[in-house]
């Protein structure tokens, strides 16, 4: 029984996460369109923050599952810095909010890679590849948007 729901929460984690690369292609398209440009480039902000908060949060929750097995403030501390560059970067003017969004975005995914690569599945270590590349390309795409609005 325990295999068949390893699949299924696997799966569902799967598509859960690809699902969530919707809304920064959706959002990074509408920042192109010169009328919803400010409101889709805040709103791909504040997404990618909260996206940033919630990977933050996967730490936190791998560290209270055996919060009395071993010493876990490395990990609790990692596990607040996403939220401190998301929040940050919501503060910032959306030129220089995206590429710190992208920043903290590649060093959560790079710091899981190396720090922290024996503590998670490889499943989810291969996700995050997938996942990373994916939201980070579509900031690129945001961003080129702002950035060509200057001109």
């Amino acid at each position: 029984m325990s295999d068949r729901f390893l699949r299924r929460n696997k799966l569902m984690a799967r598509g859960l996460g690809i699902g969530g690369l919707l809304p920064f292609y959706a959002l990074a398209l509408l920042t192109w369109h010169d009328g919803l440009r400010t409101w889709a480039l805040d709103s791909v902000t504040g997404y990618a923050a909260v996206i940033l908060a919630f990977l933050g949060a996967v730490h936190w929750g791998r560290a209270l599952a055996d919060l009395d097995q071993r010493n876990h403030i490395g990990t609790l501390l990692f596990g607040i810095m996403p939220a401190m560059i998301g929040w940050l970067a919501v503060m910032l003017p959306v030129e220089f909010g995206l590429p710190m969004l992208i920043a903290g975005l590649v060093f959560v995914w790079g710091s899981e890679q190396m720090v922290f690569f024996e503590v998670l599945p490889a499943w989810y270590r291969h996700l995050r590849h997938l996942l990373t590349a994916a939201a980070v390309l579509a900031l690129v795409i945001a961003w080129a948007a702002a950035m060509m609005s200057m001109f």
